[in-house]
């Protein structure tokens, strides 16, 4: 649909053409609203490609490309692909004596060598490129309770015994 508006300025045309600037201004936004929608809904479905997972008794580190945007998106997709990560990597769940906390790095570059950076490196990898930069998008731990909770950088939620997730208050 075009909008057109005449350049003329007598006292109607200047009624009907401000009239219509403001129509011009409302598709835009209209339009930029679609596309941030469309933008939010296509990174929030995008798949997520675990890379490589690194464990031990009490950890496990689970390096991704990515995660949902969301913070409510993220619990939502470890609750829904959990069970097959732990099977497809060997993860033991808590209660079987599985990991106290896993944490979900975002893997970026890639494996580069310690440098003089705080990087994370893995002693289960026999290569001088074992590190990855600290970019941790998700935590998961346990309460003293036994609930799941989910740390991020600035905000933590718990999944309650009837499976809410709801903010963690301290």
């Amino acid at each position: 649909m075009l909008i057109y508006c005449t350049t003329s300025y007598s006292v109607y045309d200047a009624s009907v053409h401000k009239r219509c600037k403001i129509m011009k201004k409302i598709i835009c936004l209209l339009l930029l609203i679609i596309v941030s929608t469309t933008f939010y809904l296509w990174h929030d479905n995008v798949s997520v490609n675990i890379i490589a997972i690194h464990q031990n008794k009490s950890t496990a580190e689970i390096l991704v490309d990515r995660l949902p945007l969301t913070e409510r998106s993220r619990i939502k997709w470890w609750v829904g692909n959990r069970k097959e990560i732990e099977d497809k990597y060997h993860i033991r769940p808590y209660g079987n004596g599985g990991p106290n906390y896993i944490t979900i790095f975002k893997f970026g570059d890639g494996y580069k060598k310690e440098g003089k950076k705080d990087r994370l490196c893995f002693d289960d990898m026999d290569t001088e490129t074992n590190c990855i930069d600290k970019n941790i998008l998700m935590t998961i731990s346990r309460t003293r309770e036994g609930l799941e909770r989910f740390t991020f950088s600035d905000s933590s939620y718990v999944i309650s015994s009837d499976g809410v997730i709801k903010p963690e208050l301290n």
